[in-house]
């Protein structure tokens, strides 16, 4: 690329981290820069689907051994708080017992960023909500399995 068009992209893309840091604030620029738990665990043991009231739709997946969750992973069709949200969803799970992380609420994604303007904060109850619908569905597996016995 010309020197010219690479001035452009980085000037452009200085225009839209320091638009993003004023709107969303610097912990959330930062988280969607480094984004985690891109990755599904290929050995799922549960995963659930949820779409949110905007229309963006949700996918955590979580590889549990005994009553923990081993690793968890997440996907989503939504925007920057969408991604941020689901990553810190799988980040609040992450090598915890199911009922501990059962007891995640959006209220905690939005504590870890510090809060988020108004009209994004569903995306962090959207998180929540879909780990929370993923540990619900491994244990009515479970019990299920149980009922078999």
């Amino acid at each position: 690329m010309s020197d010219t068009l690479n001035s452009f992209i980085d000037s452009l893309q200085a225009t839209i981290d320091r638009e993003t840091e004023e709107q969303f604030g610097e912990t959330f620029l930062n988280r969607l820069r480094n984004l985690t738990y891109t990755q599904m665990p290929g050995n799922a043991s549960s995963k659930a689907c949820l779409t949110g009231s905007c229309g963006d739709r949700m996918c955590i997946a979580l590889d549990i051994e005994g009553d923990r969750i081993r690793s968890v992973g997440f996907e989503t069709t939504g925007c920057g708080p969408s991604q941020v949200c689901g990553s810190l969803a799988c980040e609040l799970a992450d090598g915890k017992s199911l009922e501990e992380a059962a007891g995640v609420d959006g209220s905690d994604v939005l504590g870890l960023l510090g809060g988020l303007p108004e009209e994004h904060q569903h995306c962090a109850y959207l998180a929540a909500e879909t780990l929370r619908e993923a540990i619900k569905q491994f244990w009515k597996a479970c019990d299920g399995q149980n009922e078999k016995r």
